[in-house]
């Protein structure tokens, strides 16, 4: 068990309701002392709300709202001006409501809600834009065509009833949205006029200002907004009876599944909160759980539960089993297995311990979300009805026995295996289906021994003794940032030898997993990421319970459990299968570290000794911010000795070549990254070129994703890979090769050579200025990840300084250079691509 430790103490902050004059329904959520705010809108329309005539419309719609309005021309509009302060910016269309979502620094915060609020009521909805934008729509349409989730989601609504919308085509491609056709564009603007107003429209806003601040912020914007009431939305379908029930698919990549689907009606009002409860639950990681039980059994690999569909009492829930066999006789058992969980949860005595955990765990979520997970976790909660503070209320526990009841229904389940098998076409309306309908299967009895999970030792430790280990660590303590009690730790373990680094990632996150678990019910963050030389460890949270976390996880990460190396070794095929199914962009991303990589060789098979005799070599770093003396001292004790972190060696800059990497990854589109290191490792260096990323963030997504149209997948901005810094470029294209998207980003680099020079001193010191802010007012856990992103790349503790003074005495002349440097690949350009290197002017590295 772990030391004691002092369990921090759970004030909740919750939101303030109320309704503006024109209906505008606004929740403010005051935070003093956190340094970002966020902003949530929902929108009450979604797709099954959209002409049937214009599939795709609301989709649409979302996406035309970021290309400006009446008051904000597009290089000032919402996101524009996100990207510009550091910040984050998305929207989302559902069934039957559309969200849009920001997170900035505080101070920012008015300056965002006007753009937002301006961007919903006032688009300019530009005919030539909608042409080009539809083209992006287009590319986003054909990657999720192979992506998985939307293809069993698709799938799923083959099941339901005649003429229900789940079935619809909901995302919108070339042919259904007729930007040409007058009658599509009186559709768009009548769609916007009738939802887009404030009476449809929930905010929440979430800062560190009073919440009188708040209100006025929102009475001053909000009320500016056209209201014309609550519109009212059509019904839905009937969900019963399933037309299908028993289906097979193909899906592209990945490990083969069993989705389990329950078509759910959703009464009383407090379902929400019910399957908040049931789902964690399900998802629990404890001995004796369906997930362990499943596990043991060699039935399936993971588990993930998601709602798929929602909307008024309507739902359908999908259970999510990975890794499972595709003999029909497994599938089965798999559906067994979890109906048997179900009827010994519905007969289970959860009253007393276990509901007072679940209000914790809530507790501690709602305490360690940053601003925008916590503003779009409340805009949920809100929607719903329930206080998630509350835990599960008496009303609550009744919706959970109905749902339960619910899910033992065999009318209401829907069993779809998703394997590499090749299936027949199945007709969908837009997306591409090859699927069947299978005979049910009956599964072989068989007894299991399900439990409630155990007490949480975060939640109420035990006091014992504290075995140092036999290793010695060197750590740097940063001094504590006003956080609320939240604390960061880095670990970073360098092997002597490097080993099978997709081996050591699934053995390191079986032996984690059910620690991991634990700790996240009580708000800390843990991640371990395992690398050829070694693995990297990282925790965030209440800094009270990181002492106690790390007890625990430090044995287990040098000593994997015995049973922990057969599970490793099965998640590890099943990981290199899944990442086949991921969307190329995303696998490249994971890949930039091999950009630096020394040649790969064979490596000796990872077995429990020859781990053991790695770790006898290991160095093991670490560094803390928010931790107090106290902590600290619990922490050290865990290693024999303790010395003090200083700056590493600083890696040697790559030569200046151009250098392409294939990565072998079989998709019709091209994907590419191109990372420039910097030429040199000085800090004038550094910011002329952090200023140019920033300079040319923007106008690189202007340019290749809406004028040229190249795909989604477009961005560019300042990264650290490995230890080397430099600006990182990113497309992936459904149209153009690998070579034309990086003539495109050639072109790009020459065009603003004209355009840097055209910009005025007062702009140039604008975008300075924001870098240095941005650099400044980070949260604790940016401040820490800065200091270890430094150490990792062998700069001093001196050198952020020494960037943002730099910054500040940046003149034209140095920018212009940097983008000399950049142009003339003076630290080399590295290209990780799936397309082979091109005949010219380009090295595959040695």
């Amino acid at each position: 068990m772990p030391a004691a430790c002092n369990f921090p103490a759970l004030n909740v902050a919750q939101p303030e309701s109320r309704q503006l004059a024109n209906g505008l329904q606004v929740a403010m959520l005051s935070l003093p002392g956190t340094v970002k705010a966020a902003l949530s809108v929902r929108v009450a329309a979604g797709s099954h709300d959209e002409p049937d005539d214009y599939p795709g419309l609301a989709h649409f719609l979302e996406h035309l709202l970021f290309l400006g309005s009446s008051g904000y021309a597009v290089e000032q509009s919402l996101m524009a001006f996100v990207q510009a302060c550091g910040g984050q910016v998305n929207a989302s269309t559902q069934a039957r409501h559309t969200d849009y979502f920001c997170e900035v620094p505080a101070d920012r915060l008015e300056e965002a809600l006007v753009r937002l609020l301006d961007m919903l009521a006032n688009p300019l909805l530009d005919e030539a834009a909608q042409l080009r934008e539809r083209e992006v729509v287009h590319a986003e349409f054909l990657a999720r065509g192979r992506d998985p989730d939307t293809l069993v989601s698709v799938a799923l609504g083959q099941a339901l009833p005649a003429g229900h919308r789940f079935a619809a085509f909901q995302a919108g491609n070339r042919d259904t949205l007729a930007v040409e056709q007058a009658g599509f564009q009186q559709a768009l603007q009548a769609f916007h006029q009738r939802f887009y107003q404030a009476g449809q429209l929930s905010l929440l806003v979430v800062g560190p200002q009073p919440l009188d601040e708040l209100h006025a912020l929102v009475q001053r914007h909000g009320a500016a907004l056209p209201g014309r009431g609550r519109q009212q939305q059509s019904p839905a379908a009937a969900l019963l009876p399933l037309r299908l029930q028993q289906l097979c698919m193909t899906l592209p990549g990945g490990a083969p599944s069993l989705q389990l689907a329950f078509a759910l009606e959703w009464v009383p009002p407090e379902m929400d909160e019910a399957l908040d409860f049931l789902q964690t639950w399900l998802r629990s990681e404890a001995p004796g759980g369906l997930l362990a039980g499943m596990r043991e059994a060699g039935l399936c690999q993971g588990l993930q539960v998601r709602l798929v569909y929602r909307y008024a009492d309507q739902a359908m829930l999908l259970l999510s089993c990975a890794g499972v066999d595709q003999a029909p006789a497994s599938q089965a058992a798999v559906a067994a297995a979890v109906l048997s969980w179900l009827g010994f949860f519905a007969s289970a005595d959860r009253r007393g311990a276990l509901h007072e955990r679940y209000r914790t765990i809530q507790r501690c979520r709602l305490n360690s979300l940053p601003a925008l997970a916590l503003a779009r976790h409340w805009q949920d909660c809100l929607a719903a009805g329930w206080n998630p503070a509350d835990g599960l209320s008496g009303a609550g526990q009744t919706a959970l026995a109905a749902l339960l009841e619910q899910m033992q229904d065999a009318r209401r389940q829907v069993r779809l295996f998703g394997g590499s098998g090749q299936m027949p076409d199945w007709p969908a309306a837009g997306f591409a289906l090859q699927m069947q309908e299978t005979p049910p299967v009956c599964a072989a009895p068989r007894t299991w021994a399900w439990r409630l999970p155990p007490a949480n030792p975060f939640i109420a430790p035990a006091a014992g003794p504290v075995p140092a280990l036999d290793i010695a660590a060197r750590v740097r303590w940063l001094p504590a940032q006003a956080a609320g009690g939240q604390g960061v730790l880095y670990w970073r373990c360098c092997l002597a030898e490097r080993v099978d680094v997709v081996l050591l990632q699934a053995l390191l996150g079986v032996a984690l997993r059910s620690l991991v678990a634990d700790a996240a019910e009580v708000g800390v963050a843990l991640h371990v990421v395992a690398r050829d030389e070694g693995w990297q460890l990282s925790l965030h949270g209440p800094a009270a319970l990181l002492p106690a976390v790390m007890q625990q996880a430090l044995p287990v990460l040098l000593r994997p459990a015995p049973d922990a190396w057969p599970q490793g070794r099965r998640e590890a095929r099943q990981a290199a299968a899944q990442a086949q199914a991921e969307m190329p962009f995303r696998q490249l991303l994971k890949r930039l570290p091999e950009l630096f990589a020394p040649p790969r060789r064979e490596c000796a098979a990872l077995t429990p000794q020859r781990l053991h005799e790695c770790y006898r070599q290991a160095r093991f770093d670490g560094l803390g911010m928010g931790i107090d003396t106290t902590e600290q001292l619990a922490i050290e004790r865990l290693f024999h000795s303790v010395a003090a972190l200083h700056s590493a060696e600083a890696p040697v800059m790559g030569p200046a070549g151009r250098y392409w990497q294939d990565a072998a990854i079989d998709c019709s589109d091209s994907a590419l990254l191109l990372f420039c290191p910097l030429p040199a490792a000085d800090a004038a260096t550094e910011a002329a070129w952090r200023l140019l990323a920033q300079l040319c963030q923007g106008a690189f997504f202007q340019r290749l994703r809406s004028e040229l149209q190249l795909g989604y997948a477009v961005f560019c901005g300042f990264r650290q890979v490995q230890a080397h810094r430099g600006i990182l470029f990113a497309v992936q294209s459904p149209h153009a090769s690998a070579e034309q998207v990086l003539g495109h980003i050639e072109a790009f680099l020459q065009a603003q050579g004209q355009r840097l020079a055209a910009l005025d001193d007062r702009a140039l010191a604008r975008v300075a200025d924001e870098l240095r802010r941005q650099a400044q007012a980070g949260s604790p856990q940016e401040l820490a990840e800065r200091h270890w992103q430094a150490h990792l790349a062998g700069l001093s503790a001196q050198h952020e300084m020494d960037v943002l003074q730099a910054l500040a005495r940046l003149d034209r002349s140095q920018l212009l250079g940097a983008h000399r440097q950049l142009s003339e690949a003076q630290g080399g350009w590295r290209v990780l691509a799936n397309a082979a290197t091109p005949v010219s002017g380009w090295s595959s590295p040695s």
